[in-house]
């Protein structure tokens, strides 16, 4: 009965200590920065891709909102210039805007229907996206040491 006792007692303070980290700041930006590096290495593997195969891409690529020559240009300075700055959280929030919008229009313009077959990746990059530029890039960022810098002053 002894033995119970000390196991359910090491076990509640282990769930409270994994509980307290969980729930801690420090738990919160590392998940910022995780979720940033993610997400920007993925979408840079894209326009690092787009840029190989430029020759191939630049007669066949999309343009569902009629910028002609310039989308394939552009979708490439999105998706490797900003995939960049969200990863080091430099103007993180405002290099998502165009990640944001990049993916509406891959969600739901580049295809003549919207089927979710051809949808659900630029949806979960969109959600992604949505979360970061709602939670912030956290403390394990540029945004972050220049903005504690400025305040100093």
């Amino acid at each position: 009965m002894e033995k119970e006792s000390s196991s359910s007692v090491k076990s509640n303070k282990f769930i409270q200590m994994t509980l307290t980290f969980l729930l801690s700041e420090c738990c919160s930006n590392a998940a910022r920065l995780f979720l940033r590096l993610f997400v920007g290495i993925l979408m840079l593997t894209h326009g690092i891709a787009k840029i190989e195969n430029f020759d191939t891409l630049v007669d066949t690529f999309p343009d569902p909102i009629g910028l002609g020559t310039l989308t394939l240009p552009l979708i490439i300075l999105v998706e490797v210039g900003a995939s960049i700055l969200v990863m080091v959280g430099f103007l993180t929030r405002l290099a998502l805007i165009p990640l944001i919008f990049s993916m509406i229009v891959a969600a739901f313009l580049t295809f003549p229907t919207f089927a979710l077959a051809t949808s659900e990746l630029p949806l979960m990059y969109l959600g992604i996206f949505i979360t970061l530029l709602l939670a912030g890039p956290g403390k394990c960022s540029i945004d972050y040491l220049l903005d504690k810098a400025y305040n100093r002053k």
